[in-house]
């Protein structure tokens, strides 16, 4: 999956070249001692620089400007007026919508002090939101009390942050007052590159996590930035002796370095976070950061609401250390609704007349037998078709790709015969070429049940949880609909788990779909729970509520369900044999 950083105006350019250039040295060190990292992290960072000015872009390679508005401004930029920024976006909103298309991930950087950065970033953010991305808008309001803009301009600057606000959408919120300190002067130049550290290197991390989502559950994140409040995003290097563990006072530093970002404004406590550990150190050096997180974040609260997300490095290169995104607490929120569209190439054609859409193949990266092997992943490496033609609710219209209205000659593959059948072997085998998109495959869909496809329960537990399914289950027919629904049934057996939902104490079997879902936002619970609950709230978004009461709860024995001291600390969701009565665990 790739994330887009898009700088808007000159001052988000210039933050942007900042933090280019460190992704740059990263990827220089990076080569040398772990080639297949660095790779990886070239292929999920993509820069644009958004801008009105035509000279502002010279020094920017042709293939990363994206010039906007050139009848507007006649290439020669906003004059520092924001409303003709919003319009020079207007006239070029097809090709920005075009760009932002193919990203799961939108991190926006744009400041406040002059025109084109004040004009787009918040049109910018309700675009990608509208297209269901995970926007991550870095502003950086200009300082009025050391003079860098007047009055109106830092009053612009405000509203800009008030309309994020209004919106929903969380914020990074730079201040560049405080990177005034009067007993450390400083070049404007080291000030900056003081600023835009903790933002780089905290993209770093998150990089890493956004790259392979086994690690965080992407329902987790889409909750994270769920709501209305601030972000606050950090980073602090650990950089222990050799062969060595990081001493408690390097852990303890390195945790109030990485929590305590001056730049940042940001009022609330904080409800989450998503904290990246980066570092070949054992899970004890693990325990001591996330402690220090949680009792920063719990402080003398005697009721917390800090509910982290974590996710683990072990194999980055150095430097070492501590990444970490904050949300502030502003109460519980439905997650956004967010396609996690990941990395489509072209393929190569062995006619060289026809030629493909990029978003609608995928070329393997690997060979046949690694193939298969990441076939087994599809949450974190299959890409959904094209996110203009699919609506991230389950219930939403995808139209046939064959038949895309006014698709062009050059942009589609010429059918000369209907697509021949094709057998497919496996469910997995038959998933991977829907995904494609293959006429073989479509037809089948379309069609009824092949008898003679092995469908393992174990395989379509799997794909049901996952958000590819989401895109291709509209594509199936009835008749498979069907089966699918029959194979779960059949073969899957869930424990009738005994939750507690606030004070209300409640059975598995008894509980509703909103119930589920509810409780799954809410409360933080083991990995082999989460799965279940996932699979129920899966099953009953695709095939109906009504299709819930066909599982089989079943019970089992105290031994098998009784939970752990761990678990029993979990507070909000408790575990129990069906057998017990709350009463039973009482103290």
């Amino acid at each position: 999956m790739n994330v887009l950083l898009l700088s808007a105006g000159g001052g988000g350019g210039n933050i942007l070249r900042s933090v280019k250039a460190m992704f740059r040295r990263d990827l220089t060190v990076t080569q040398k001692s772990d080639p297949k990292y660095a790779e990886r992290l070239r292929r999920s960072v993509v820069t644009r620089f958004l801008d009105t000015n035509e000279f502002s872009l010279l020094d920017v390679p042709p293939d990363e400007r994206l010039l906007i508005g050139a009848t507007t401004t006649r290439r020669l930029g906003s004059g520092h007026n924001p409303d003709v920024a919003r319009a020079a976006l207007e006239e070029s909103r097809d090709e920005v919508e075009r760009l932002l298309s193919g990203f799961s991930v939108i991190v926006l950087v744009g400041t406040g002090g002059k025109g084109t950065g004040a004009g787009t970033m918040f049109p910018l953010a309700q675009i990608a939101r509208a297209q269901h991305k995970l926007v991550i808008p870095i502003f950086v309001r200009p300082s009025f009390e050391r003079h860098e803009v007047e009055k109106r301009r830092y009053d612009h600057a405000l509203n800009v942050c008030g309309q994020f606000d209004a919106a929903n959408i969380r914020l990074v919120e730079l201040l560049n007052d405080r990177g005034y300190v009067d007993t450390d002067p400083q070049p404007q130049s080291a000030v900056w590159e003081r600023m835009n550290r903790p933002i780089a290197r905290g993209l770093r991390g998150l990089l890493y996590v956004l790259s392979d989502l086994s690690q965080v559950d992407p329902s987790d994140l889409s909750v994270m930035f769920a709501g209305p409040g601030r972000l606050r995003i950090g980073f602090s290097e650990i950089d222990a002796s050799f062969g060595h563990e990081p001493t408690e006072e390097q852990v303890n530093d390195a945790v109030h370095g990485c929590w305590g970002n001056p730049y940042c404004a940001f009022g609330r406590d904080v409800g989450t976070s998503l904290i990246c550990v980066q570092g070949e150190w054992s899970n004890v050096v693990d325990a001591r950061i996330k402690g220090r997180f949680a009792a920063l974040a719990n402080g003398d609260a005697a009721n917390t609401t800090y509910n982290p997300l974590y996710a683990r490095a072990p194999h980055a290169p150095k430097p070492w250390g501590v990444t970490a995104i904050f949300a502030e607490h502003t109460g519980i929120h439905s997650p956004l609704q967010i396609e996690w569209n990941l990395e489509r190439r072209p393929v190569t054609l062995p006619s060289s007349s026809a030629v493909v859409p990029i978003a609608a193949v995928l070329q393997p990266t690997r060979n046949e037998a690694d193939s298969r092997l990441e076939s087994r992943r599809f949450d974190s490496r299959l890409p959904t078709p094209d996110s203009r033609e699919v609506d991230s609710r389950f219930e939403s219209r995808i139209p046939n790709p064959e038949s895309r209205a006014g698709a062009s000659p050059a942009n589609t593959v010429e059918k000369t015969a209907p697509p021949s059948e094709r057998a497919f072997a496996t469910l997995w085998e038959f998933a991977r070429a829907l995904n494609r998109m293959e006429p073989e495959a479509l037809a089948l869909a379309r069609g009824g049940v092949d008898c003679r496809m092995t469908i393992d329960s174990t395989d379509l537990r799997k794909l049901v949880t996952t958000f590819w399914v989401r895109s291709v289950f509209p594509r199936l027919s009835a008749e498979w609909r069907d089966r699918l629904l029959e194979v779960l049934v059949q073969n899957v057996a869930i424990p009738n788990y005994s939750l507690r939902q606030g004070r209300r104490a409640l059975h598995l079997n008894e509980a509703t779909f909103e119930d589920l879902k509810q409780i799954v936002t809410e409360t933080i619970f083991p990995d082999a729970v989460r799965s279940d609950l996932q699979l129920l709230i899966a099953v009953g978004t695709l095939w109906g509520e009504e299709a819930l009461a066909r599982f089989e709860f079943i019970q089992r024995s105290d031994d098998d369900l009784k939970p752990s001291r761990f678990s029993s600390l979990l507070g909000a969701l408790r575990i129990t044999p069906a057998s017990e009565s709350p009463a039973d665990h009482q103290h």
